[in-house]
């Protein structure tokens, strides 16, 4: 199963240098039910979106497009992963998607694109991209960017804002979700057993939705029960 290695609290290599966060955590236990022996491999996300195109594994927390429902099958939704836009708060900006940006400079994580509405809206922003959140804020803070976009809710920007030594008074995390991104597991059509593996963890997601283990997983991250999709 291939993760990002820079979106904590939900995919992030921990200070023992092991891949952590919530959706990992889901990622084995979902595995597991399965009957599989799960791998984990945490990489930068653009060579992970590369490594599952080529059919490497299942790619965890992958967004769905129309130009990725041509390369991969996907699973029932796992979670949905509020996308935040973060502004520094002396800029006094207001902002609820890419359009109310136009023509700033815009910090995103490489490789990621959250819906149609998303990628559609991209071209009207300076696009600055990076491997992780930790960057992304620092450049917010030295005004080398206008806007970060953080995947994985309140919770990831107090934690990033945290880790750069910066104060979270300084931001404003903006009202409105730029996104509402439903996470889905992967898996290349290209592989001959692309439809048995996805059905397979379909079938544990639904128990462990069933059962409350999902929404327990997450509790003891602090993040909402109400993100879990029910199967």
């Amino acid at each position: 199963m291939i993760v990002g290695n820079a979106s904590a609290p939900k995919m992030f290599v921990n200070a023992d240098g092991n891949p952590d966060g919530y959706f990992v955590t889901l990622a084995k236990e979902v595995g597991k039910q399965a009957g599989y022996n799960v791998e984990i491999i945490s990489v930068p996300w653009a060579r992970g979106l590369q490594m599952a195109e080529r059919g490497d594994g299942v790619i965890c927390s992958l967004s769905m497009l129309p130009e990725r429902e041509k390369i991969f099958r996907y699973s029932a939704p796992v979670i949905v992963d509020p996308v935040l836009i973060v502004t520094l708060k002396k800029r006094n900006l207001t902002a609820g998607s890419l359009a109310d940006l136009k023509g700033l400079v815009v910090g995103l994580n490489r490789g990621s694109r959250y819906g149609s509405k998303f990628a559609r809206e991209l071209s009207l922003v300076q696009v600055d991209e990076d491997n992780n959140g930790l960057s992304r804020i620092r450049k917010l803070a030295l005004g080398r960017i206008d806007a970060a976009i953080i995947p994985g809710g309140i919770a990831a920007v107090k934690l990033i804002a945290q880790s750069a030594n910066i104060d979270i008074n300084d931001l404003t995390i903006q009202k409105t979700p730029i996104a509402l991104d439903r996470n889905y597991f992967a898996v290349a059509k290209s592989r001959p057993d692309a439809n048995a593996v996805i059905d397979r963890l379909n079938s544990a997601m639904a128990s462990m939705a069933a059962d409350g283990s999902m929404n327990q997983i997450l509790t003891v991250w602090g993040v909402s029960n109400e993100v879990v999709e029910k199967h």
